[in-house]
């Protein structure tokens, strides 16, 4: 019952829309033409000899398209192909003009970030700040954005800029439909919402202190990070804070990875104070002369029998110099921390179980070792971070 009142009420709503009564005025005119032609036309030596017949007719003639291939031979039908005509003229084109307008509407609601994107693997970035951009070719640069000829995964930007400055944005970055915009305060759940958070393949949040005092920044984003775990358990979330003070809150709101800003900054000019060739070996390492030297491969069946110093040699005689091992991220719920054979852990299992509340209790984080020993197994890791052969200067 109640999906029929749904029904009823969605389509009620659109039949009072403009397009809804211009498409009722079409489909009255349409079966009354119909039946008016059938009732003149339909004799034993006429052309109609069936009702699909006289549909055929009405709509070919309210079309104006006319094929020729009916013509009322009767003065009733004559009259109502002259009527017909007449009418469709102006419902046609006015059918036209609002499918025109819709459509002009719904890409201008879409640029204005107003609309819900329907997207799945894509990769969503939460407010903004002068870094963005940066952010955006480090992604498109290591093959996880796409571009207008394809590869990669779409973008979505959540935030509040301004129409001009949306404007800019999309023709510096030049991704055609690849970006997509949702406009609005980052911390409401209906923004966000939006975005398709729970489908995303990644999720950053910038920190927006240039705009604001950096705890009030702080604030927005810790509000935005419970928003979004919320709406998105599963999904990486990565995002800055502006005071050290604040990333601990942001690592409880179930955010997967916090930098403080300016941090490693601070610390690339204190390497330099050290040795200036520093900044010069992270810039080649990170990609920031041409492509990045830093890559990763997943462990196979047969290397994770092997230990690191025989993985070692069975890299560099393929150029590459492996850097370190990890795990990767997994997640924690309460039957990994509780033991079911104690009576207390039991019953508070058995209480989330019987609420229905999610036993997740957040992610352990990718556990890295670099450098390790020779002598280290590699059964208990899952990847490998290596540096991949330069180019000869």
């Amino acid at each position: 019952m109640q999906i029929l009142l749904n029904v009823y009420g969605t389509l009620s709503g659109w039949c009072r829309s403009p397009l809804g009564k211009l498409t009722l005025l079409i489909l009255v005119m349409l079966s009354g033409s119909t039946v008016g032609f059938w009732f003149f036309e339909h004799y034993p030596n006429g052309e109609i000899h069936n009702f699909f017949g006289a549909l055929w007719w009405a709509v070919v003639t309210l079309t104006t398209v006319g094929y020729g291939d009916m013509v009322p031979g009767t003065v009733g039908g004559k009259i109502m192909g002259v009527f017909v005509m007449l009418c469709g003229i102006g419902l046609v084109s006015a059918l036209t003009g609002n499918l025109a307008s819709m459509l002009v509407e719904q890409k201008a609601k879409k640029r204005k970030g107003l609309l819900k994107v329907n997207l799945e693997h894509h990769v969503i970035i939460v407010g903004w700040n002068d870094f963005g951009m940066e952010l955006i070719t480090a992604l498109r640069d290591n093959g996880v954005l796409g571009s207008k000829d394809g590869g990669g995964s779409d973008l979505v930007l959540v935030n509040a800029l301004t129409p001009d400055e949306r404007e800019t944005l999309a023709l510096q970055l030049n991704m055609g439909d690849r970006l997509n915009f949702v406009w609005g305060t980052i911390t409401q759940e209906s923004v966000l919402l939006k975005s398709q958070p729970d489908q995303a393949r990644v999720i950053y949040m910038l920190s927006e202190h240039r705009k604001q005092s950096p705890k009030e920044s702080d604030q927005q984003t810790l509000y935005c990070a419970l928003a979004i775990r919320e709406i998105a358990p599963q999904v990486p979330v990565y995002g800055e804070v502006a005071l050290p003070e604040n990333r601990k809150h942001l690592l409880r709101a179930g955010v997967n990875e916090i930098l403080i800003h300016g941090q490693l900054t601070s610390m690339v000019l204190g390497l330099m104070g050290n040795n200036p060739s520093m900044w010069t070996f992270l810039q080649e390492l990170l990609g920031m002369r041409g492509n990045s030297l830093l890559g990763v491969e997943s462990l196979t069946a047969e290397e994770k029998k092997i230990t690191w110093g025989q993985l070692m040699t069975l890299f560099r005689s393929e150029g590459r110099l492996p850097l370190a091992v990890c795990q990767v991220s997994k997640h924690i719920s309460l039957e990994d921390v509780l033991d079911d054979s104690q009576a207390l852990d039991k019953f508070i299992l058995e209480l989330f179980e019987s609420s229905g509340q999610e036993t997740r209790i957040g992610d352990s984080g990718p556990h890295v070792v670099a450098n390790p020993q020779d002598s280290t197994h590699l059964a208990g890791y899952d990847a490998v971070l290596f540096l991949k052969p330069g180019e000869d200067q």
